[in-house]
């Protein structure tokens, strides 16, 4: 296509999707600045392939894919960085290191119970949206790379442990921990909102 025209496709695009694309990244990166860089890093990337975007989806599709791409490097770059400046692949600080076998299984006194009442009111839902948005946010980085690569794009354990550079063992200690936090931080802000009343 000639380039006026791929230009001005490609700024339609922009227009469109820009702002789907920042939403989806600040969702998935506590700082906003890296996620609005990654963005950035998408859209450049997309300019330098658009030649090789065969219509086989949609643009919108097309541009969430490169994204995923770039979170999932982020990701692993994060996480590398996280274990070199630390010297573990584990987080030496966190107390969850004694709540689970070698393998990655709770340990029988550790295992988190059910708390029913929590979730009885009518507009738990919305609630728990928010909670969850925000415990999810508050994950250090690498844990939540582990629980979005397995929640959220449905990665296989075998894939992830290779994306992240982890053991197995490892791969499932940091699953549980993150699992862990974000259940304590949930619950804890469902309790808060109840106790004021709202």
């Amino acid at each position: 296509m000639p380039e006026t025209e791929r230009r001005k496709v490609f700024e339609g695009w922009v227009k469109a999707y820009t702002a789907d694309l920042l939403r989806f990244a600040r969702n998935r990166v506590q700082d906003t600045a890296v996620a609005d860089d990654l963005v950035q890093i998408t859209l450049i990337s997309a300019w330098d392939t658009m030649d090789r975007f065969a219509g086989d989806s949609s643009p919108r599709t097309w541009l969430f894919a490169i994204l995923k791409h770039k979170l999932m490097d982020h990701y692993r770059k994060a996480y590398r960085e996280a274990a070199r400046l630390s010297g573990n692949e584990a987080d030496a600080d966190d107390p969850a290191e004694t709540l689970f076998t070698p393998n990655g299984h709770w340990l029988t006194d550790h295992a988190p119970q059910h708390n029913t009442d929590l979730y009885a009111e009518e507009d738990t839902n919305e609630k728990l949206d928010r909670a969850l948005q925000h415990c999810l946010e508050a994950l250090p980085e690498r844990w939540r790379a582990a629980l979005e690569m397995k929640y959220l794009r449905e990665m296989d354990g075998t894939s992830i442990q290779a994306t992240l550079g982890l053991s197995e063992s490892n791969y499932w200690q940091q699953v549980h921990r993150a699992k862990l936090r974000l259940r304590a931080c949930i619950e804890g802000r469902l309790m808060n909102t109840r106790n004021r009343g709202t």
